[in-house]
């Protein structure tokens, strides 16, 4: 009897991540994102301080091999978002690549306060590969954002707080001469909220006029309860 023997080839599964001190390297679409913080870390918009930060959309969901420190830590199925745990240079190294497919290497830890906004974070963060995003179309950017700002009628009151914000014309960090901006405890009539942490608002600047622009929502606390007309 002739027996024949047909290969059968296996399919690997892509393996998982490890946690610290092992280096791991994550695919992906970098984005900036609002998450609340204090004193609740529950709402940027009943008085909240907005934390924005830069963060990975996994093209694939996370998966984490093993505990942290020797003890469990447990990953949601379906996380396809991680946060990156930047300094100063590493904001102005990776902002061009906003938006675009990067592949970053660094370490992974679990998520320990109210500070982390994803169940995973990586951090001393490196930039392997991406595509410099495009120049930047503001007009095209602005008029995209007002289709997708969520709106606030009546207003909400808003306060500068930090540095001075810069004035945008539309939501991007391209998009300022950072010739115009407001100072700290500055009042603003908070209009909509858009994505990425940008806030349309209205303002009266020096010449005691009403103006209308984007802020950084990096920069502007949102308080309870309406704006006095």
């Amino acid at each position: 009897m002739l027996i024949c023997v047909v290969p059968v080839a296996l399919a690997h599964a892509t393996p998982c991540h490890q946690y610290e001190p092992a280096e791991t390297t994550l695919s992906g679409t970098l984005t900036r994102q609002v998450f609340p913080g204090p004193p609740s870390f529950e709402d940027v918009v009943t008085g909240d301080e907005p934390q924005v930060g830069f963060y990975l959309s996994l093209a694939e969901p996370l998966c984490m091999d093993g505990s942290e420190n020797g003890a469990d830590v447990s990953v949601e199925d379906g996380q396809t978002l991680v946060q990156l745990v930047l300094g100063a240079p590493d904001f102005d190294t990776l902002r061009p690549y906003l938006d675009q497919p990067v592949v970053l290497k660094g370490t992974l830890f679990g998520a320990v306060s109210g500070y982390h906004h994803t169940q995973v974070l990586l951090q001393q963060v490196e930039l392997v590969s991406g595509a410099v995003a495009p120049p930047v179309n503001c007009e095209a950017v602005k008029q995209s954002a007002r289709r997708e700002l969520e709106n606030f009628d009546p207003a909400l009151q808003g306060k500068i707080i930090g540095n001075k914000a810069w004035v945008y014309q539309a939501p991007h960090p391209a998009c300022t001469d950072k010739l115009a901006s407001l100072a700290p405890d500055t009042l603003v009539s908070v209009k909509g909220i858009g994505t990425g942490g940008w806030v349309r608002a209205q303002f009266t600047g020096s010449d005691g006029k009403e103006h209308s622009a984007w802020l950084d929502q990096a920069y502007v606390l949102i308080g309870a309860g309406e704006v006095e007309e």
